[in-house]
């Protein structure tokens, strides 16, 4: 084995037995900055090949004991050697055995004796074109990467605006709040139970938070109404499948929204509404969340109910089944109430925390009082944690409001000084800051963006630079998404 000067910036491996050729070789690449490795069987070219990626590989079909084209079989079968481009070299330029050399994978093929000049030229080229090759390669993964990053961004920033839409219908009636959410959770298991994919689950719960958006449309004096309504005010609570339908029939790219919006209160004997529609011609996924929304409808305190008790409900399915409701979706819920054993289900902790909160502003005067109620709702359903929000400042909804400002405005700063100490890996200034942050996000309630600057503060005291490097991107962005929609509902609220 012969090696060249170790000063040249690429490397070729080549296998043969002529020491001719190796020293022909060894001239040519010389001047054009290769280190040449040689070797007089395959077994040593293979092997030195999977352990340090040279640039290239010149294979001689001439070898006495060279097994040609099965060597080159060996390298392709190889994750290690796979994209190491091989160029063969023969005596023999017969158009068969080179046309069966581009067959088993060889980028170039050139006939021995060769030129100097050409030899160089064509062996230069092929570490150009190989080379692009792999940056090609390379900018297209990154590009693809980065597409995929934004399509997730956008996908978690539609499923809060949906949840704040969610939170803003249902924040008209201050008997249902969390419905939508409730609704939208049931349903997505009913989901799962009946074999769903993972898309279908996800799709069924956009559904269950858009199922009431028609409500909008109906003045806020008869969702409230503490008393029986009159016929006339039920006939305009019956508009909102309606309404809902003509609000969600523009999204073409989910038109399942639409329909579970406008038949959830069909019913599976046909003598639901609006559309009177009977059995399995009422759309699936509206027989999922028609079972979804009578469940928190009798779990739920009402107007005009208090919460029923579990066995009363499992009564109404059991009785329900093939009437009221698709019998496969109603025996589904039927073992989730079977399963239930504590009744945790009904109305669950999202509502008893905006309950406890309601009650602090309840001494403001009545446009304050509403607005609170509101923003508190619409922050709920962004996920953040508004009792541990107002526990921080003594439950004065103003404070709330003056604290959750003073995150969104200083957010930009905030984070600039993280990824630039970050980018610059100074590394004390990074675990100053993130510090900062998480106490900033625990004190107004963002818990989940707490916990995550938690996790990178632990990592700094232990030095886990890698693991740093890894997760920070992914904190920034929740970073950004908790101040853009934290921003988004105190600028409609207020």
């Amino acid at each position: 084995m012969t090696k060249g000067l170790s000063f040249m910036s690429y490397t070729a491996a080549a296998a043969t037995d002529n020491t001719s050729l190796m020293k022909l070789t060894e001239s040519i690449l010389s001047e054009g900055g290769f280190d040449t490795v040689f070797f007089t069987s395959s077994d040593e070219l293979i092997n030195f090949s999977e352990n340090n990626k040279p640039d290239i590989i010149l294979l001689d079909l001439d070898m006495d004991d060279s097994e040609g084209f099965d060597t080159m079989n060996r390298l392709h079968m190889s994750m290690d050697t796979v994209d190491i481009p091989v160029m063969v070299m023969s005596y023999d330029g017969d158009p068969d055995l080179e046309a069966q050399a581009f067959d088993e994978g060889a980028i170039d093929f050139i006939v021995k004796p060769f030129s100097e000049q050409v030899f160089l030229r064509r062996v230069t080229k092929v570490i150009e074109i190989t080379g692009h090759q792999s940056a090609l390669e390379n900018k297209v993964s990154s590009m693809t990467e980065e597409i995929l990053q934004e399509h997730q961004k956008n996908e978690r920033l539609s499923l809060q605006i949906v949840k704040t839409l969610a939170g803003t219908i249902d924040a008209k009636d201050s008997f249902t709040n969390g419905h939508s959410l409730r609704v939208a959770e049931y349903a997505r298991e009913i989901a799962r139970r009946a074999g769903y994919s993972q898309k279908g689950q996800d799709e069924m719960y956009m559904i269950g938070l858009l199922h009431d958006v028609g409500k909008v449309g109906v003045p806020d004096s008869i969702i409230n109404k503490p008393s029986r309504l009159t016929d006339e005010e039920f006939a305009i609570i019956k508009t909102h499948p309606v309404l809902g339908f003509d609000i969600l029939k523009n999204i073409t790219e989910m038109p399942k929204l639409a329909a579970g919006a406008r038949w959830h209160h069909e019913r599976f004997d046909g003598k639901g509404y609006p559309d009177g529609l009977r059995g399995h011609a009422i759309p699936e996924e509206a027989r999922i969340i028609a079972v979804a929304d009578a469940y928190d409808a009798m779990s739920s305190k009402r107007s005009f109910h208090n919460i029923n008790e579990q066995d009363y409900v499992l009564a109404e399915f059991r009785r329900g089944r093939g009437i009221q409701f698709d019998p496969a979706f109603a025996e589904i819920m039927i073992k989730m109430i079977q399963e239930d054993k504590e009744y945790r289900m009904k109305e669950q902790e999202a509502r008893r925390r905006a309950e406890s909160t309601s009650v602090d502003i309840a001494n403001t005067d009545e446009k304050t009082r509403e607005k609170g109620a509101v923003l508190l709702r619409m922050l709920e359903a962004c996920g953040i944690n508004i009792e541990a929000g107002m526990k921080y400042c003594t439950n004065d909804v103003n404070i709330y409001i003056e604290m959750l400002n003073e995150f969104t405005s200083a957010s930009a700063d905030r984070l600039k000084k993280l990824q630039n100490s970050f980018i610059a890996e100074k590394w004390d200034d990074y675990g100053r800051n993130i510090h900062s942050l998480k106490n900033v996000a625990k004190s107004i309630g963002a818990d989940a963006l707490a916990e995550s600057a938690s996790v990178l503060e632990d990592a700094i005291k232990k030095k886990a630079y890698i693991f740093i490097r890894r997760n920070h991107p992914d904190m920034a962005e929740q970073f950004e998404t908790v101040s853009e929609n934290i921003l988004a509902v105190t600028t409609f609220v207020t």
